[in-house]
């Protein structure tokens, strides 16, 4: 029995046509079919044999770093089984073209990437965030805010004595929290708006906006202690290490400290386009229910709230998509009205020329009152029942769809409100 093949000196890229085969005494032998001279002769049992896998081909490991390479498979397997029989010599190509194993190995392979996403990278950004120095933490919170003071935040025009009486009212929570080094600061909002949001060294920013929007300072103290049980379970840590454990896993095992420094300098980038997974968000509002009921406050302030900052970042996307959609439509109607003019005759298209310059007259005219508008006082009532309008145009995407609003990676509105208007004991509501 002989295999034909490619051989390979181990010294140079040169490679020769040659034949293989195994003589009485158990010795391989290799002989150059071109010249017919035996160039190698060895052991069996000195030669490494590689598996079969799929249709690559199969090389026979010389001593000196020489090889066979061949695509005769059953040839191979038949001199495997006559010099060197074993269980194992074909077991990986048996099972690769053996269909229910296939199968079976996919829904394993699928079923254990599941569960290290839903289980093994959750448990693992947390034990990674627990862990991490107050110093790493620090850090981020701080290039954090630099970043976002830089580029879409400003100093607050809250007046010092509603920020004093805020902060007052927030002393109980802080000072039951006082081991999470809670503070809180204030910044006008910009493009942001309306937010309140935690940094992991347990700083917690309101915009002026979503101060304006409260209707009373429960609400913000509602809100604060939901930002505290972010803190506290150290969510913006662990969504950013969820994203990047890979790269940590990494770091940790090659201890490459550069590659976690680079890292840890994107975190401020990441943490200022984060958005919290539905399980930190139930969790940071379980955190707001306990404190609200052990302070015997009205557990609604906390979701009036969050439907009245939905219902405005909504309104504000509505207006503007119609804005858009007006402008368009303008455009085209303007560009059909072009090419028609430019199809008219000469004596049709000087009076249109004539009625054009009346009609400008009259845009100026309406330009002229629109500026008039712009100086008038702001109609709340208008922009209202322009919001209810267009909402309810868009009223199943607005009340039933799960990926719009505030609530696109938080808890379903219907839970929410349901945990949060739902009061556990009576309560005692502060006034303001």
């Amino acid at each position: 029995m002989a295999l034909k093949g490619v051989w390979f000196d181990g010294k140079t890229s040169a490679s020769l046509s040659v034949q293989l085969h195994v003589n009485d005494a158990e010795e391989i032998c290799v002989t150059d079919l071109s010249s017919d001279v035996l160039i190698a002769q060895v052991p069996f049992s000195s030669v490494r044999i590689s598996s079969r896998v799929g249709n690559t081909p199969r090389y026979f490991y010389f001593p000196e770093g020489k090889k066979f390479e061949t695509q005769q498979h059953d040839l191979v397997d038949q001199l495997l089984q006559n010099y060197r029989p074993s269980f194992w010599n074909n077991l990986a190509h048996q099972l690769e073209t053996h269909t229910y194993f296939v199968a079976l190995t996919l829904v394993l392979v699928v079923t254990f990437a599941w569960a290290m996403i839903a289980y093994g990278l959750p448990a693992t950004s947390r034990y990674i965030a627990y862990n991490l120095p107050q110093s790493v933490m620090d850090r981020a919170a701080t290039e954090t805010l630099q970043l976002l003071d830089a580029t879409q935040l400003s100093a607050s025009k809250l007046d010092e004595n509603t920020q004093a009486e805020l902060l007052k009212h927030f002393s109980s929570a802080i000072e039951q929290n006082k081991d999470l080094q809670i503070k809180v600061i204030f910044r006008h909002g910009g493009s942001i708006g309306a937010n309140a949001f935690a940094l992991p060294d347990g700083t917690i920013l309101f915009t002026d906006e979503i101060v304006q929007l409260a209707k009373n300072n429960d609400e913000l103290l509602a809100v604060l202690a939901h930002e505290i049980g972010h803190v506290k379970y150290r969510h913006t840590l662990r969504s950013v290490i969820q994203g990047s454990v890979v790269s940590f896993a990494v770091a940790m095992v090659t201890g490459d400290l550069s590659a976690a420094s680079n890292l840890l300098a994107a975190l401020p980038v990441v943490m200022t386009n984060l958005s919290y997974s539905r399980d930190f968000e139930r969790e940071a509002d379980d955190n707001s229910l306990v404190f609200l009921d052990a302070n015997h406050i009205a557990r609604h302030y906390f979701v009036d709230l969050m439907e009245r900052l939905t219902y405005q970042a909504k309104c504000s996307q509505l207006i503007a998509q119609d804005d858009l959609k007006n402008k368009i439509s303008e455009k085209l109607s303007n560009e059909i009205d072009d090419e028609i003019d430019s199809e008219v005759d000469e004596e049709e298209l000087d009076l249109s020329e004539i009625e054009d310059e009346e009609l400008f007259a009259d845009d100026k005219d309406e330009e002229f009152d629109d500026e008039d508008d712009t100086i008038q006082p702001f109609d709340v009532n208008a922009h209202r029942e322009q919001c209810d309008k267009l909402i309810a145009e868009y009223k199943e995407d607005f009340f039933h769809s799960k990926l719009l609003g505030y609530f696109a990676s938080h808890p379903e509105t219907d839970e929410r409100t349901k945990k949060f208007k739902q009061q556990a004991e009576p309560a005692k509501e502060h006034i303001k």
